[in-house]
This record gives structure tokens, sequence and C-alpha cells, in this order.
């Protein structure tokens, strides 16, 4: 079984706003829609790091 952490993070309204409309638009309000897209951006994010 997939073990989650939860966790409380501060970030920019505006940023967050923009990201929860690609987000949502991507992920149709399934449901956890938020996380799982936060998940794939830092998913996304440790890749790009791995390979430069």
């Amino acid at each position: 079984m997939k073990k989650n952490k939860r966790v409380t993070v501060s970030v920019n309204t505006e940023i967050d706003l923009n990201f929860r409309k690609i987000a949502s638009s991507k992920m149709k309000f399934k449901a956890g829609w938020y996380s799982i897209a936060i998940e794939e951006a830092m998913l996304l994010w440790i890749e790009k790091e791995k390979t430069s």
C-alpha cells in the first residue's frame, strides 16, 4: 500500500490559482485531483533536476 504524507505549504496565491486552473482541467476534478497534480509536478521537477 502506498503511504502518503500530509504537508502544509505556503504558495503565492496567483501561482496557486494558475496551477489549480490547469490541474483541474487536466484531472477533470476526479477524487484527489489536487494531490495527484502536486505529486506529478514534484516528480517532473525531480526528474528534471536528475538530468541537469
